[in-house]
């Protein structure tokens, strides 16, 4: 097409689609790489204004998902639901998972001799694993860019662990109150202050290695304990959570907040 040009008529009727299919290709074809005749097209002003507010309503506007609105409900400031809403999809596959083990553990103790070992293995082993998979290198991809925020680092951290632990704890009591031989609250959070112990080792640890890795061995640390003391005969590992055990539990849980608490502030 090259000396050849679009009339102002041709424009026209192209535009108003009037004009024939072999006519509208090579007007097409010429548009591409004319800019006088662009400059020919009438413009769709009511389009363009409707474009333009569809692309500010998404941008400046953007809609709030279901958790965030839920987290906003509860009192959360909105850049901090924002965030916490923005969990990576390993932490959510997680979640998924936690409910299917649960239910898996629930039924091996209600059916099998010493099927309570499995709850009293995994429960934990969840919040663990939940805070490995929900911050960190490797495991959130949007991890590059929440790291140049302001809530970042420290921050950052600490809100995506309570965002695991809250329904993680919530999760585990209520498969607890399930189990066979829970017949009062103690029962039910026997594993609490232990599984608080092992997410504080984690998170100390990852101060010095890759926060999964730190929760990896931290977990299995705690799954080859109690594999040997199930290993010396008893039915149920009670010494590692009998009442006298849960003092010791607390004096290591107070020490690992105490050391996290310090790495914070000098860090």
């Amino acid at each position: 097409m090259s000396g050849w040009h679009l009339t102002p008529a041709q424009a026209h009727d192209y535009a108003a689609r009037r004009s024939d299919e072999i006519t509208a290709m090579s007007v097409e074809a010429h548009l591409m790489h004319c800019a006088p005749c662009r400059t020919l097209m009438p413009a769709d002003e009511q389009w363009l204004a409707d474009g333009w507010a569809s692309l500010r309503d998404v941008v400046d506007r953007p809609r709030r998902g279901p958790v965030e609105t839920l987290l906003s409900l509860a009192g959360l400031r909105a850049e901090t639901a924002k965030l916490l809403a923005a969990t990576p999809r390993l932490y959510q596959a997680w979640l998924g998972s936690t409910v299917v083990v649960l239910a898996a553990a629930l039924v091996a103790a209600h059916v099998m001799p010493r099927g309570s070992l499995m709850f009293v293995f995994l429960a934990p082993v969840v919040p663990l694993v939940g805070v490995a998979l929900a911050y960190g290198r490797g495991v959130d991809p949007a991890h590059t860019l929440a790291s140049v925020t302001p809530m970042a680092g420290q921050r950052l951290l600490f809100l995506r662990t309570c965002s695991v632990l809250v329904p993680a704890l919530l999760l585990c009591t209520g498969a607890a109150l399930l189990l066979p031989y829970t017949t009062s609250a103690w029962d039910a959070v026997f594993w609490l202050l232990p599984s608080l112990a092992l997410v504080a080792g984690s998170l100390l640890l990852g101060r010095w290695i890759h926060l999964s890795a730190a929760s990896g061995i931290v977990g299995a640390l705690w799954l080859a304990v109690l594999g040997l003391v199930s290993l010396s005969g008893q039915t149920v590992p009670v010494g590692v959570f009998a009442p006298a055990a849960q003092l010791w539990w607390g004096v290591l849980l107070s020490a690992l907040l105490g050391l996290l608490l310090l790495r914070a502030r000098t860090a």
